[in-house]
């Protein structure tokens, strides 16, 4: 490994180690400028067209002229636009990019770099979006001059993995307000809202779920999600881990809902798969997920009647989609209502022709977006 590359991967650890504590990126600039034998580094952020710096982490630089830079001389630096014009991640030298003579005649040498000998500079854009810029440089003084090329070298080898962690930076700051969104949501909702691993643990519960803690035997922890029959339990926390296993392509039949009723009430239970991916990293989320919405409603009140009256159920119809919505298969609905087979599949083609539905899950589907007020996507 030559002596650059030794260098570098000193420097690349650093970067990523700011990615994830934004703290950390006044120290990384540092290390990189210690390498190279600047006086002063930056990294910028910047809104365009209104030249309106966002942020700024700087190293060398007085408070004073970090203030001054913001207010006046951010709209006289005659750097941004070339950097912006290259590539992200490609270097340029201040020597390269601008006529020395002109440049040494304007108020920004004059009144900006020159007091703070900050002459010699080098930089790169190194993420783009929004209409904003992030952007990296160092300095260096009259007496050091310009940067040299194994200087160049070095930094060719770092600041693309400085880009790399700023665009890091940057979906971990989306993912976390994401994930702020999203727990706030679902603490709002009245129904009981839990998230599941595949072995029917909750890592989230909101606050309407805690309040059903007990109703029906409902227990939310510190194990699995448990119910006051172990037979009750059993089903539940089956129909989590087809949800949660859905949920990675294991195709299958994952959304389901359920009405167990004891001596004190029936709890009425909806299950849908949930990726993990769509929660964001603050939530520490399972590869397998599900979403477990509770409810005191029981599941033969106003849904099943709306959706008699919606698709024109007769009432045998109405009572077998019930059955169907349950997890039954046509073996079982025959044996608890006591008719014959033929009768139940006739009865289902009949539910499927007027709702439109052609399975049993996107049965299920038409009464858990009743259920649920419409909130399927997270």
């Amino acid at each position: 490994m030559s002596n650059i590359e030794s260098r570098a991967l000193k420097l690349v650890a650093a970067v990523y180690e700011a990615a994830l504590n934004a703290g950390y990126w006044s120290h990384a600039i540092e290390l990189v400028a210690d390498e190279i034998g600047a006086s002063g580094g930056a990294l910028r952020h910047m809104q365009l067209p209104s030249l309106t710096l966002v942020n700024m982490s700087a190293l060398g630089y007085d408070e004073c002229w970090v203030r001054a830079y913001r207010q006046h001389f951010v709209a006289l630096d005659p750097f941004h636009r070339h950097f912006d014009a290259f590539p992200i991640a490609e270097l340029g030298r201040s020597d390269m990019l601008v006529n020395w003579r002109e440049y040494r005649k304007s108020e920004w040498y004059n009144d900006f770099a020159k007091p703070q000998d900050k002459i010699h500079m080098v930089g790169s854009t190194i993420a783009r979006g929004s209409g904003g810029r992030v952007q990296i440089m160092f300095q260096r003084g009259r007496q050091a001059g310009p940067f040299a090329d194994d200087d160049l070298r070095l930094l060719k080898r770092v600041v693309p993995h400085i880009s790399r962690a700023v665009n890091m930076q940057f979906r971990l700051c989306d993912a976390r307000r994401y994930e702020t969104m999203v727990c706030a949501a679902l603490d709002r909702l009245r129904v009981g809202a839990i998230l599941t691993d595949s072995a029917a643990r909750p890592f989230f519960v909101n606050r309407a779920a805690e309040g059903l803690q007990g109703y029906c035997g409902l227990r939310l922890g510190p194990g699995a999600i448990e119910l006051e029959d172990s037979a009750n339990t059993g089903r539940l926390q089956g129909m989590i881990a087809a949800a949660a296993l859905t949920s990675m392509g294991a195709n299958l039949d994952g959304e389901g809902e359920a009405s167990f009723e004891t001596e004190t009430g029936a709890l009425h239970v909806s299950v849908v798969p949930v990726a993990s991916e769509l929660l964001a990293l603050e939530v520490t989320a399972p590869a397998a997920c599900a979403a477990v919405f509770v409810s005191k409603r029981c599941c033969d009140t106003s849904p099943w009647r709306r959706l008699a009256v919606q698709h024109q159920l007769t009432p045998a119809e109405t009572r077998l989609a019930r059955a169907l919505a349950e997890g039954l298969c046509v073996k079982e609905i025959a044996e608890r209502y006591l008719i014959s087979r033929n009768t139940v599949r006739t009865q289902i083609r009949s539910i499927f022709d007027k709702t439109g539905a052609r399975r049993q899950a996107q049965l299920v589907r038409l009464l858990s977006n009743d259920f649920r007020g419409g909130i399927r996507k997270w």
